[in-house]
């Protein structure tokens, strides 16, 4: 359903404005030479991205970038935390402060000196990091990894490795409202190349079903550079805006960029595309989100008209090739056991928790798939139902009409 979340104090999610993250380097072997800022520039830095725009700010000390060398922990603790002590010292109001590290003593320190947010671009390699972090009750990112930082190629894998690292860091105590996740787009391995980071880019609408908010960390990555024959980092803003956009369209809550201003008018207008979910609800808590949707009865009936079908098979063939996938909250066992029932008996389907079927007590939440047809027909006969079910009809129609409606994008 509705996603919400937090990084620090900000509140990440549907309802909210995509936030922008700064990036902060204090590495000099960074791929982007151009970003790094030593001890004497950083607080400059900190506060120029502050008032451009930026709500989180992401400290680094290790370059993560291929072929970089590795960096011992007290190399990175010497160039991480000055700058830090400098950072908090010096940037005022709602900016949370992030630390970029897959060090658990590292983090510990960095929260202990006011630090609100990891960013574990290693998906919790190190044991005692999610630990650490619920010890802190910090905030925390989590990149989709598997041996390796950004290792996983395909979206499949980094949906099931980022829902396993959620349930590892609830069970370590983080409290999931504060953690946001991180598909890994980028070159992190040789295996890993622009195709596998364009599928991903283009896949991001799949991590919704994880139900947190998503971080997209694309800035001047080589992937835009092979697209764009672009060698040079320093090349690459336009193709780091345009990808910019596709992944706040695509469903991004968070974006991570070494151009904050440049980057903040790309998203609040690839935002305002996207638009808002397309949801409905009523005062006893039923709640309605249409998770997907392809196909329209009315180009689908333009198109079968175009082969020789006739009138009223365009009709009636319109509805049937449109598909909705819609997420509903609120149901007690018997409500959820009826639209069950109501949607086989349609050709369609919903998805139900073991626990309806047992009549536990509760709310239920379900997945209704179906043509439109079959979902207008639940509609029409739950209309006639006792307990809450006309409420839920019209909330279904409701969240359905809003898909179209020009309210929810302005």
């Amino acid at each position: 359903m509705t996603i919400e979340g937090l990084i620090g104090d900000i509140r990440l999610g549907d309802f909210h404005p995509v936030r922008v993250m700064g990036v902060i380097n204090l590495s000099r072997e960074s791929f982007y030479e151009e970003s790094f800022a030593g001890q004497d520039a950083v607080l400059e830095r900190a506060l120029s991205f502050a008032e451009e725009g930026a709500e989180v700010l992401d400290l680094g000390a290790v370059s993560t970038a291929p072929g970089s060398p590795a960096i011992p922990e007290e190399e990175e603790k010497r160039r991480l935390f000055p700058a830090l002590d400098v950072v908090l010292g010096g940037v005022e109001g709602d900016v949370t402060i992030s630390v970029d590290t897959q060090r658990a003593k590292v983090a510990d320190e960095a929260l202990a000196r006011g630090a609100s947010c990891i960013n574990d671009v290693s998906g919790l390699l190190d044991p005692y990091m999610a630990r650490t972090v619920a010890d802190h009750d910090a905030s925390l990112i989590i990149m989709a990894s598997k041996e390796r930082p950004g290792d996983l190629l395909e979206m499949g894998n980094i949906v099931a490795s980022l829902g396993g690292r959620l349930k590892d860091a609830a069970e370590a105590g983080v409290s999931l409202e504060k953690v946001t996740i991180d598909p890994g787009i980028g070159h992190w391995t040789p295996p890993k190349g622009p195709g596998h980071d364009l599928a991903i880019l283009d896949g991001l609408p799949r991590l919704r079903v994880l139900k947190r908010p998503v971080m997209a960390a694309v800035s001047r990555k080589s992937f835009i550079g092979a697209v764009l024959n672009k060698t040079k980092p320093a090349e690459r803003l336009q193709g780091s805006l345009a990808a910019t956009a596709v992944a706040v369209y695509n469903g991004a809550h968070l974006v991570r960029t070494h151009d904050v201003a440049a980057s903040l008018e790309t998203i609040r207008m690839a935002e305002a595309v996207r638009g808002g979910p397309s949801t409905s609800g009523t005062e006893g808590e039923i709640e309605v989100e249409v998770l997907a949707h392809s196909g329209h009865p009315q180009d689908l009936s333009w198109t079968f008209a175009q082969l020789g079908v006739g009138e009223g098979g365009s009709r009636a063939l319109g509805g049937k090739g449109s598909f909705r996938t819609l997420a509903v909250r609120g149901l007690t066992s018997m409500e959820a056991i009826v639209i069950k029932q109501e949607m086989l008996a349609r050709g369609g389907d919903a998805a139900i928790p073991m626990g309806a079927l047992r009549c536990d007590p509760g709310e239920m939440e379900i997945l209704i798939l179906g043509t439109l047809t079959q979902i207008q027909g639940l509609i029409k006969n739950l209309m006639g139902q006792p307990f809450q079910l006309p409420a839920v009809a019209r909330a279904i129609g409701e969240a359905l009409e809003r898909l179209e409606d020009p309210k929810r994008y302005w």
